[in-house]
């Protein structure tokens, strides 16, 4: 997963069906966007895509999940 740009991978995990209408952290994902349960914190003090009252950086959603672009999905 990156969302700087700067093709980092800050964080390992695994994307959930993709359905726009599934909320995450009381928000609808929308389209082109995926629910992924954090597994591996790469970069501690990465920003998430979305924040939300309880996580702002990536160290803040270990073992939980966000949403996340799936332009930005690093597969490997």
């Amino acid at each position: 997963m990156d969302i700087s740009g700067r093709k980092q991978v800050v964080a390992k995990g695994r994307v959930h069906p993709v359905d726009p209408d599934q909320k995450v952290h009381n928000v609808r994902l929308g389209a082109n966007v995926a629910r992924v349960w954090v597994d591996i914190v790469k970069i501690d003090d990465a920003t998430v895509w979305r924040a939300s009252d309880e996580i702002d950086y990536m160290r803040d959603s270990l073992g939980s999940s966000i949403a996340w672009p799936m332009d930005k999905f690093v597969i490997y």
